[in-house]
């Protein structure tokens, strides 16, 4: 018997779309697995992408952690951006409205999983990961993956993320912003 998936929730079980939204949420889930590892081949010296961004940006911003577009694929299947994040930085807790792949360039960030309670319409948090220079990371889109990261270092951290999207929807094409329990 098929059960719905968070992405046909909303439907009752046994409608016929419910297979094929199961089967393409592996297969998303399998491509930014791939992106991850072509980014982990692709990206053995980050010295020289960081040397490309403008004097300063990798000294991040004190207010938030700041966002440089570095790439936005000429045919528009993807974007790059480096994230500086300054100590005490962090994202709000969010899943994807696109695949994402990302690689810590310099530093350490925590990154917090939560799994999304349908009945409450909230995240609830799952556990804690520590991400340090080198790992690579992919996260489908949707609200399989729900998390938040940061850096709760005393040094800055430098990562890497690949998006779905087109440079143009960068800024709102990517997160999806979900409420969490405390």
């Amino acid at each position: 018997m098929t059960t719905a998936s968070p992405l046909t929730a909303a439907r009752p079980v046994g409608v016929p779309l419910d297979q094929l939204a199961l089967d393409l949420a592996d297969i998303f889930t399998h491509s930014a697995r791939m992106v991850a590892s072509h980014l982990a081949q692709h990206l053995p010296d980050t010295d020289t992408l960081l040397a490309a961004l403008p004097p300063g940006a990798l000294l991040g911003s004190a207010e938030t952690y700041t966002r440089h577009l570095v790439y936005g694929d000429p045919l528009e299947r993807f974007s790059a951006m480096v994230l500086v994040w300054r100590p005490g930085q962090a994202s709000p807790v969010h899943g994807h409205r696109t695949w994402c792949a990302y690689r810590v360039l310099r530093g350490t960030l925590t990154e917090q999983h939560y799994r999304w309670d349908a009945a409450s319409r909230h995240a609830r948090h799952a556990n804690t990961v520590t991400r340090t220079a080198g790992d690579t990371f992919s996260v489908p889109g949707g609200l399989q993956h729900i998390h938040a990261l940061g850096n709760t270092s005393d040094e800055i951290a430098v990562s890497l993320h690949l998006y779905g999207v087109s440079r143009d929807h960068i800024a709102t094409g990517v997160n999806l912003l979900v409420p969490a329990d405390a």
